[in-house]
């Protein structure tokens, strides 16, 4: 066909194959602008977004501005927060000058501040900058769900979490006990500590199958560091747990390695009643403080067994799909039950109907060791993915992670107060957080031997209890090392 063509035809071709090329190009370069113009608009739209929000944020910042400057005037200038929360574990007595306490952030002055001020201020200061990311998050989070209802609403809600965020700076010794009978006996781990109803004893148990039963007060007053037990339970097996009655005074339950479920009266060093029904090893036991006669009781065997005082033997059996790590009643309803499980989920149940949970909270990778209470509505849980996490019994979704510390093969520990959570690591530190933030608000260190790095310990803080009421926190480590701890 070529043969055939003339220099007319060649041109005509060459015309046809520019015109096409032009087109071509013309096509591209529409589609290079079609996508160039798409992709400035979607900029300009994400930083009018940005610019709104900053505006937005801008605006009641300057607002909550004004409003704490208009305060600094008042009289009353903590209308905030309880003057008294002002103080970090300080003399109330104080709070005659508490006036002082909120002059302006970065030194304007209303008058001569004393001098525990400045230092309490001072000290306050380094904590916010250490935490100010974390902080400017839960500022702007409580400022942005309020503005729907009264502007003054996140301030307040912030204020408290900054005022206890910032309240305590260390974590004094009060005391050392040792839960060893044989200090060269390296197998003394304390699983279980908790203070009775009134808060006056404590009871301590671990590997070394006893029970010791302490009484606070003379604990913090003795001038050595050798402590007796009032009172002490020798046990058939390992024990993973105690829990005390809130109701009979001497009243205590414990569960063990053997899966028995033992009700001793603290005070005589009696066995009350035995259950065991449990055919693997029980990790968990709790009683009830609504109905004070139910306990509940999780095991390896992936049951939770519910045991009536005035029965002897279980009165319900929950099957759960998994070992179950720890059960935990709501502090303030004899029907609902939360248990952790080795399926890595927090499971929420109504025992008059256990057929399917009320919620599954799910968001660990690990195994579920701990669930507590940190009121009727929310509660924590801890796992060996190293993290803690806060939920809403009416929310499927993880409020907040705390994570710091280091857990990821050992029982722990963990406890609340319902404001701050304490938990044990695998560095051979207790950690205490603050429930509106992420990040550990203090650290205490149990002493490691000098020849030690800490990296190569394989000690472990394995157990702690909050005195109810106090700033005051019991931590006991692998060695049986018991601190008691004050929040200052």
């Amino acid at each position: 066909e070529s043969d055939s063509m003339n220099l007319n035809d060649v041109y005509n071709m060459l015309d046809v194959l520019s015109q096409k090329k032009q087109q071509l190009e013309a096509d591209c370069k529409a589609a290079q602008a079609q996508l160039l113009r798409e992709f400035l608009q979607q900029v300009r739209k994400h930083k009018q977004e940005q610019m709104h929000q900053l505006t937005t944020e801008l605006s009641f910042i300057d607002q909550d501005l004004k409003r704490v400057e208009e305060s600094s005037k008042s009289p009353d200038n903590c209308w905030l927060v309880d003057p008294a929360s002002c103080l970090a574990g300080g003399d109330t007595a104080s709070s005659a000058n508490a006036s002082t306490m909120q002059d302006g952030f970065n030194g304007s002055k209303h008058g001569s501040k004393p001098q525990w001020v400045q230092t309490t201020l001072a000290s306050r200061r380094k904590r916010v900058h250490l935490h100010f990311d974390d902080l400017e998050d839960c500022y702007l989070t409580a400022r942005t769900k309020s503005l729907n209802s009264t502007s003054a609403d996140g301030l307040k809600e912030f204020t408290e979490n900054l005022s206890k965020f910032t309240r305590y700076s260390s974590m004094r010794p009060l005391a050392t006990l040792n839960y060893a009978t044989d200090l060269l006996n390296g197998t003394s781990i304390v699983s279980s500590i908790e203070f009775d109803k009134d808060n006056e004893f404590f009871a301590i148990a671990g590997v070394t199958k006893k029970i010791k039963v302490f009484e606070y007060g003379t604990v913090i007053q003795d001038i050595v560091d050798i402590h007796y037990p009032v009172n002490e339970m020798m046990c058939n097996s390992k024990i993973s747990c105690i829990s005390w009655s809130s109701y009979h005074k001497g009243m205590l339950a414990s569960s063990d390695y053997e899966g028995t479920v033992t009700i001793w009266d603290a005070f005589t060093g009696q066995k009350v009643k035995m259950y065991q029904e449990h055919e693997k090893r029980c990790w968990s036991v709790d009683f009830n403080k609504v109905d004070t006669k139910i306990i509940a009781s999780g095991s390896d065997d992936a049951k939770v067994k519910l045991w009536s005082l005035s029965c002897d033997h279980s009165v319900t059996s929950l099957e759960a799909k998994a070992n179950v790590c720890c059960v935990k009643f709501n502090p303030e309803s004899r029907y609902h039950l939360a248990l952790g499980s080795a399926d890595h989920c927090v499971h929420y149940y109504d025992l008059r109907s256990v057929k399917q949970p009320l919620g599954v909270f799910k968001g660990h990778k690990k195994a579920v060791s701990y669930v507590k209470f940190l009121n009727t509505t929310e509660l924590v849980s801890a796992s060996t993915d190293s993290q803690l996490k806060l939920w809403n019994i009416s929310n499927p979704h993880c409020l907040r992670s705390f994570k710091g510390h280091l857990n990821e093969k050992n029982f722990v520990g963990l406890a609340t107060d319902g404001d701050y959570v304490a938990c044990g690591s695998e560095n051979n530190a207790l950690y205490i957080y603050y429930k509106g933030l992420s990040k550990q608000v203090l650290t205490f260190r149990f002493d490691v031997e000098k020849d030690k790095k800490e990296e190569d310990s394989n000690e472990f803080v394995s157990a702690v209890c909050w005195r109810m009421g106090s700033s005051v926190v019991v931590a006991a480590n692998s060695q049986g090392t018991i601190k008691v701890l004050e929040l200052v």
